[in-house]
């Protein structure tokens, strides 16, 4: 699942190319049952709705909130995408054929950049496309994206936002305010906690286990046996790792892809995550990184220096 860094380089890339665009067209091919009567483009209903109100809209921004991708409309308006496991927004020229196999089915062929082309580009399920002829797409394998409209002016109060906790890359995300939300779950697995988007939003699997095996602090370690100045080296460490993942542009491990289609490179700078039975790269340390279950997840440490 797309990250902070992840979520990040996409707002960021759509903050570039957006502004000013008006929307002229919408396309889905979501459509379940068991989201009827819920507000997701996946209701038949919903997205209908959906589609009237944006069509005719200028975009006038885009910006992030935790894991989801905002797009800010005129009149209030904010389109909010969460992109799940396997999602990815896509940004350029479409063409839209009808598929072979099916007379009712539509296709969306990139045309450029060329980039757009990678095959793991090519599961569009939404597309917005734009006054200037280009296309928003979003590509989600595994169709469990997310998209909804919002009020702007009260974004902070939906049921999509109002849960998350506070941004960990904000100037006002002290230690404080770090330990604070930490010590809400004092008995919690600090893997665990990490993850929990109610207390740190945009910190998921990858990004964690980079940030403990910098701090060499064991992935069950419950907060509450966590000392002060530990605390302040995953605080520290926290911030360095995701403005790290967004340097590199974030991961690419499995499907994620930048709005122009193009891979992130901070898989390469893994240490912890899915290196099992890997040498530890730290200077000095003979440990192996082995991998277990946390919470249903799996974690990946150092067995040496990373102590419980």
């Amino acid at each position: 699942m797309p990250e902070l860094p992840e979520v990040h380089t996409t707002a960021t890339g759509l903050q570039k190319v957006l502004p000013g665009l008006k929307i002229v067209d919408v396309w889905t091919d979501y459509n379940s049952s068991f989201y009827a009567g819920k507000d997701n483009i996946k209701d038949k209903k919903y997205f209908k709705k959906f589609r009237i109100q944006i069509i005719g809209k200028k975009v006038i921004g885009a910006g992030r909130r935790g894991k989801n991708v905002l797009i800010h409309l005129k009149d209030d308006f904010t389109i909010l995408v969460h992109m799940k496991m396997t999602g990815h927004i896509l940004y350029g020229t479409y063409r839209r054929v009808k598929s072979r196999k099916s007379i009712k089915s539509i296709k969306w062929d990139p045309v450029e950049p060329e980039t757009l082309k990678d095959p793991f580009n090519r599961f569009i399920h939404f597309v917005i496309t734009f006054s200037n002829g280009k296309c928003l797409a979003l590509s989600d394998m595994r169709k469990f994206a997310k998209i909804t409209l919002l009020k702007t002016s009260t974004i902070d109060e939906s049921l999509d936002t109002k849960h998350l906790g506070p941004e960990p890359l904000e100037k006002n995300f002290t230690f404080e305010v770090f330990k604070k939300q930490l010590n809400k779950k004092p008995s919690g697995k600090i893997k665990t906690v990490l993850m929990d988007q109610s207390l740190v939003s945009g910190i998921g699997n990858i990004y964690s286990d980079e940030i403990l095996w910098k701090t060499g602090i064991h992935p069950l370690k419950c907060v509450k046996n966590i000392s002060n100045s530990n605390l302040k080296k995953i605080y520290e460490t926290v911030k360095i790792i995701l403005r790290k993942g967004i340097d590199f542009g974030g991961d690419s491990m499995s499907d994620y892809r930048n709005i122009h289609g193009e891979k992130g490179n901070f898989q390469h700078k893994h240490q912890a995550y899915r290196k099992t039975g890997e040498k530890c790269s730290k200077k000095n340390c003979e440990g192996i990184i082995v991998r277990i279950k946390v919470g249903g997840r799996s974690a990946h440490f150092c067995s040496t220096h990373q102590k419980i």
